[in-house]
């Protein structure tokens, strides 16, 4: 700009002489023109890609071979040579192409929003009206009165009109550009630079077809400074690619342009009757331009009038529909004063408030709440009016409507400044549903959906808190474990709606029998749990558990139908504790040991248990691997005939190896068995293996075809495995005979579910296998149930042999036994024979087989092969056995001396 201002002063006050002069105005506008082709180029690199880049591209073209023609003029002039016409004339000529094509790819862009009828009468007005003004007063004066050279006449009427039609299409580029809010500002900088330079242009035009032109006159400032709107436009080009351009004030110009078009030809026409203004048909002509122009400025009126009524519509519009949205809005909206004066009320005041607007108009808002929530809404309408310019909330009030409740929530913004609300404006919105649906989800994650008691999560949250209350104070605290024992049994017999009754039922019988303070929680399944705060004795804890066991054994009544249950309950104190999953942990582990010392009692924590329970979870993750490995083998206690002291039969007791804690005894692993799902796959492997055993061994025994070998099953083998596929199998691949194999069951396993074990029961005796009652008279048999099953043997429990000398009426209860076994028409077998009187006293009441420590411990059959009870066998059979017959059961003759199996 400075240069620019430098060389204009040099040139129009001729400093330092006419020829410094002329070589300034040669050399002033290269540096200029430069300038404005490097930012062009700039501008062109930095837009997007798309057709506002193309034009910009062919404009920093257009100005580079405009460059390049004035460098080559330059050099003319400076070595002395007109260069009117030259070689610079044909980039001149390819410049003008270029800025077509790059003011016609700007159109392109700007013309995308333009409503065409009305762009294209633009056009025509500014075309005709520019256009009489530039052919009559500009190119038709220049080409009068000269006589010059033909080539160089032409080629500046040439250049004369190339400028007319270019600032002609800068004008169309203009009004398309107004189109597009934000868009004029370009082509305005454009049309003022471009038609700087080329008045520059037709100045010079006009010097060299009348011969006068020399370097450094009035054109070349000219064109000199048509350079710097050409650069700030390029630089403006370039700030809008980057940000939103900012509404214009050329849009009156831009609009203006098609009037100005008209005066334009006006003055055309003033000119060319100058002389002759007293013409009728020139002053009709000025009337008629005169009328043209008043009809204009009162459609510009009307316009403007229609315009204001289009907005006016609008704003009403507006309003009516904030106003609908206001009165069909479910929340309240409110305007009330800083103190609390109602100024405004919505519709929905009436419907969540009760409290029509007509009502609470110039009421106190305050009034309407009392007590603690009317604390709250003055406190709240107090931090609304010191917190303007954000809304304040929400807040929760309760209003009364009768006997219903409801709750609101409450949205606040201070609108003081506003002068269309000048007050407080509150938003008030009922969310009781949702208050009611976050207290029900309250209730299903802290209560049990189907006894609705306590779930596990919040019987958590009590056990710590009382931990903290009985660290402070003197009382304990008990927690309590309850399992159901069996109910998966009554589940499925019943069916789930009857279990789902049960576990109702005995959670009100729980409730009823703990106290208020207490807490009893359903921790899943049949488990339940108590919380019993302020214990003073560990006694009052026993006797509340005693009392829920015998309350839990009274009979229930599901659907006419009479339950029983028992439960196993684990008791664990705080003691010491802090933290409340230790505590549950051991009254858990305590109810296990309930469970696994024969369920329906209830057992208080200890310290061992916990060893226990680590053992119990280490033994669980190896069973897998030692059924996998052959961990397990079978010893076997042999069955002896009590009068002869001669063997009969084994009993396959099952043994763990273990790696680390070396042999196990069944008491420790098959009620984990049971607990893992594993007993099945064992009880099959017991059975495959004893069969194969005694099969292989008997062979060096005498009469070894008539031993015979029992095997315990548990009840989930029976009811849930495929034991008559198992037995089968194991028979079939050993090749034992079917009446050598006891299957012996306990008492509680085959009176439950009795109707489905006797069909299991009966299958097993088509095989021809043998069937034993194991520990008879411990559990509950039903003698029409027991006469039904098609038992073989029935085996006198332990505790009523050791009673045959213990008490004075040990004997009774072991003739009777052995008394309904006879009249039943079965063996008996006496377990757990120590002495030798147990021995006389059985022999005494018709019992003639049994086993015992008294005979000989569990061991292996090859040590079972060089005991006496083998040998004394061998003499026995080998004298007697050719010549007598066996029993119909074999090892259970009481008249015979030899038996043929246990």
């Amino acid at each position: 700009m400075i240069y620019v201002v430098i060389c204009a002063v040099w040139m129009l006050t001729g400093l330092g002489g006419e020829r410094i002069t002329h070589y300034v105005g040669l050399l002033a506008d290269s540096p200029a023109l430069l300038v404005a082709v490097v930012v062009a180029a700039v501008a062109a690199r930095r837009l997007a890609p798309g057709t506002p880049r193309t034009a910009w591209r062919c404009l920093s073209i257009a100005l580079a071979l405009d460059f390049v023609g004035t460098t080559i003029g330059v050099s003319s002039w400076l070595h002395g040579r007109d260069p009117f016409p030259g070689i610079a004339d044909i980039f001149y000529l390819a410049f003008y192409v270029a800025l077509f094509a790059a003011v016609g790819f700007m159109i392109r862009a700007a013309a995308v929003r333009v409503r065409w009828v009305q762009f294209s009468l633009d056009v025509m007005i500014l075309v005709v009206g520019f256009g009489a003004f530039f052919w009559f007063l500009v190119i038709r004066t220049a080409a009068s009165g000269t006589e010059i050279d033909v080539i160089k006449n032409a080629l500046s009427q040439t250049y004369i009109a190339l400028d007319c039609i270019f600032l002609l299409t800068l004008g169309v580029l203009l009004l398309a550009g107004a189109a597009n809010p934000g868009g004029r500002r370009v082509p305005l900088l454009l049309l003022v630079g471009f038609a700087t330079m080329f008045l520059a242009d037709i100045m010079w035009s006009i010097a060299k077809i009348r011969g006068g032109y020399l370097p450094g006159a009035l054109q070349d400032v000219l064109y000199v400074a048509c350079y710097v709107p050409l650069a700030v436009a390029g630089r403006e080009q370039m700030r809008t690619t980057t940000a939103l351009a900012a509404p214009s004030t050329s849009d009156s110009l831009a609009q203006s342009l098609p009037f100005a078009a008209m005066l334009t030809a006006f003055l055309v026409l003033v000119s060319f009757t100058r002389g002759d203004i007293g013409n009728p048909a020139t002053v009709m002509t000025i009337v008629v331009f005169g009328l043209a122009l008043l009809v204009m400025v009162r459609q510009g009126l009307v316009l403007r009038e229609d315009a204001l009524t289009r907005e006016r519509r609008a704003a009403r519009m507006v309003e009516d529909r904030y106003a609908s949205l206001i009165a069909n809005a479910s929340d309240v909206i409110m305007i009330v004063a800083v103190d609390g004066a109602l100024r405004f009320a919505s519709p929905a005041s009436e419907r969540t408030l009760g409290l029509s607007p007509e009502d609470v108009a110039g009421k106190n808002l305050l009034d309407l709440w009392a007590g603690d929530d009317g604390e709250r809404l003055k406190a709240f309408l107090a931090e609304v009016a010191a917190t303007p310019g954000r809304p304040v909330g929400p807040v929760e009030l309760r209003i009364e409507r009768g006997t219903a409740r409801y709750v609101l929530e409450i949205v606040g913004s201070n609108l003081t400044d506003d002068p269309a609300v000048q007050g407080l404006a509150l938003n008030f919105r009922d969310i009781s549903e949702r208050k009611a649906l976050e207290e029900q989800l309250r209730q299903l994650a802290f209560h049990d959906p189907l006894t609705l008691l306590a779930n596990r999560s919040l019987f958590r949250d009590r056990v710590q808190h009382a931990l903290t209350l009985a660290q402070r104070g003197r009382h304990q605290a008990a927690v309590m474990f309850l399992d159901l024992d069996n109910f998966k049994n009554i589940n499925d017999s019943l069916g789930h709606d009857a279990g789902d009754r049960l576990l109702q039922a005995v959670a009100q019988r729980l409730v009823k029998a703990t106290r208020f303070s207490d807490t009893v929680a359903r921790l899943g399944g049949d488990e339940f749990a108590i919380l019993l705060e302020g214990i003073t004795t560990i006694a009052e804890v026993e006797s509340l558990a005693a009392s829920l066991i015998e309350g839990l054994g009274q009979p229930f009544t599901l659907s006419a139908t009479e339950v029983r249950v028992s439960a196993s309950i684990g008791v664990a104190f705080s003691a010491f504790e802090s933290d409340a999953e230790a505590l549950l942990s051991k009254a858990d582990i305590a109810m296990y040991h309930a469970k696994a010392a024969g369920k329906n009692r209830f057992v208080t924590f200890q310290t061992q248990m916990q060893e226990l329970l680590h053992e119990r979870i280490r033994l669980e993750a190896d069973f897998s691997r030692a059924l996998a490995n052959e961990e397990f083998f079978i010893e076997y206690q042999p069955v002896v005939d009590l009068g002869t002291r001669s063997l009969l039969g084994v009993e396959a007791l099952v043994r763990w190896r273990h790696p680390e804690l070396g042999v196990l005894m069944p008491g420790r692993f098959i009620q984990i068995a049971e607990d893992c799902g594993q007993i099945v796959k064992l009880g099959r492997w017991v059975l495959g293996r004893a069969c194969r055993e005694l099969r292989t061994w008997r062979s060096s025994v005498a009469g070894g075809a008539g031993l015979r070998v029992a095997v315990n099953i548990s009840g989930r083998h029976l009811q849930h495995g495929d034991l008559v596929q198992d037995v089968a199998q194991a028979l079939e691949e050993s090749g034992l005979e079917p009446g050598n194999l006891v299957i012996e069951l306990t008492e509680s396993t085959i009176m439950h579910n009795t109707e489905a074990n006797l069909g299991r029961l009966r299958q097993l005796k088509a095989l021809g296998v043998r069937l034993a009652i194991d520990d008879f008279g411990t559990g509950y048999s039903s003698l029409s149930y027991l006469h039904r099953f098609p038992i073989d043997i029935l085996k006198i429990d332990q505790s009523f042999v050791s009673r045959l000398t213990n008490t004075y009426n040990g004997p009774e209860l072991a003739r009777a036994v052995i008394t309904l076994a006879e009249s039943l028409g079965l063996d008996t077998v006496a377990e757990g024979i120590e002495l030798e009187p147990q021995v006389a006293a059985l022999l005494s009441l018709g019992c003639v087989a049994g086993q015992g420590f008294l005979f000989a411990t569990a061991g292996s059959l090859e040590q079972l092969s060089t005991s006496a009870l083998v040998a004394r066998r061998n003499a026995l059979w080998t004298a007697k056995a050719e010549r007598e017959d066996l029993s119909p059961t074999g090892r259970f003759a009481a008249l015979k001396r030899v038996a043929g199996g246990a």
